[in-house]
């Protein structure tokens, strides 16, 4: 296969044009000609993941948030896209377009809260976006959850080290959630606005936290890595049908790039 022929799976999957104005997904470094056997999956493409591509001997690194994001005025060691040309590794990064796709990110993270906490099949939009594109999801819960044993159930689904929550409406149950992959704390009044009792999703600020005191509205921050990891099996599953013959890595370096104290 070639680089080309990856990116058009891609592509027809989760259609580059869906992405955000503001999105730099596509194909950010290497020749669409370029010959592939083997691809390595990850979240952030980092330099530790461009060395282990490297080691492994892969020809593209499959990214969810792209390598390149504000304009380059030069390229030193010091960032990813020195190494990518250094080695030869093509980058592919496939962002808001796959948030975004009818069974993208946040139709398989749906899946997964789903398998654990349990939802009706009835799927709405959470926010509908220019030319009728959709984020997010809400979904009726097939059983009513208070927010203490939402977080803990919520914890386990994402692996998170931790879990920040706020409990609004104390006295009610939570029978329709929404949720949004990444940093969706801007979402609260679309949620609401959803008939949503909680929102689920990561990476909130200060002020969505005040914003979601001042509604008294339930909100879940589950991490931004931590609900945006699972895409790594997403873009699997979408190669391994497409590509069958195509040897696809998921990187072990491609971790949260922090630390807990404990």
């Amino acid at each position: 296969m070639t680089i080309q022929d990856i990116y058009q799976i891609l592509d027809a999957y989760a259609p580059f044009s869906l992405q955000e104005s503001y999105d730099k997904s596509g194909l950010l470094v290497g020749d669409p000609a370029q010959k592939v056997k083997r691809v390595l999956l990850t979240l952030d493409i980092t330099i530790p993941v461009v060395q282990e591509a490297c080691d492994k001997k892969a020809e593209l690194i499959l990214s969810h948030h792209p390598v390149i994001w504000d304009p380059l005025k030069s390229i030193s060691p010091a960032h990813p896209v020195w190494h990518l040309v250094q080695q030869n590794i093509g980058a592919i990064c496939s962002h808001t377009c796959m948030d975004i796709a009818k069974g993208g990110l946040n139709d398989y993270v749906g899946k997964m809260m789903s398998r654990s906490i349990g939802m009706t099949r009835e799927w709405e939009p959470l926010a509908i976006l220019p030319n009728n594109r959709t984020l997010g999801r809400t979904a009726a819960l097939a059983n009513a959850w208070n927010a203490k044993a939402l977080a803990r159930q919520l914890k386990a689904v994402f692996q998170c080290a931790d879990l920040r929550f706020y409990e609004g409406k104390q006295s009610q149950y939570i029978r329709k959630l929404a949720w949004c992959t990444g940093s969706g704390g801007d979402l609260i009044a679309d949620a609401i606005a959803a008939g949503a009792d909680a929102l689920v999703t990561g990476d909130c600020k200060h002020s969505v936290w005040a914003e979601a005191q001042n509604r008294n509205f339930t909100l879940f921050d589950c991490g931004h890595f931590e609900t945006e990891a699972p895409v790594v099996h997403l873009f699997r599953q979408i190669l391994q049908h497409a590509a069958p013959k195509l040897e696809i890595l998921i990187s072990e370096s491609g971790t949260r790039p922090f630390y807990h104290v404990v």
